[in-house]
């Protein structure tokens, strides 16, 4: 479960940080950090398919990466003004 958690965080992580609209870095990281997150995001589902029921893996898996998404554009406001 906690496999499934990290790498939920980690592969949204990556894909907001591919984004050319990201504010947490001046530039983005590229395309291969967004394949990778997509492949993070994937391995993640298949985690907790793993640990829980299909329908549960699912439906935990798409509430996660809702709320990490959600909450990862208000990550540049906490960094300040450089």
């Amino acid at each position: 479960m906690i496999l499934f958690l990290l790498l939920d965080i980690a592969g949204c992580c990556l894909l907001y940080l591919s984004h050319r609209h990201q504010g947490w870095l001046a530039q983005p990281i590229g395309p291969l950090g967004g394949a990778t997150g997509a492949l993070a995001l994937l391995l993640s589902l298949a985690a907790a398919c793993a640990v829980l029921s299909p329908l549960a893996a699912v439906f935990a898996w798409i509430v996660v990466s809702m709320l990490v998404f959600s909450l990862l554009p208000f990550g540049s406001l906490l960094k300040g003004k450089a």
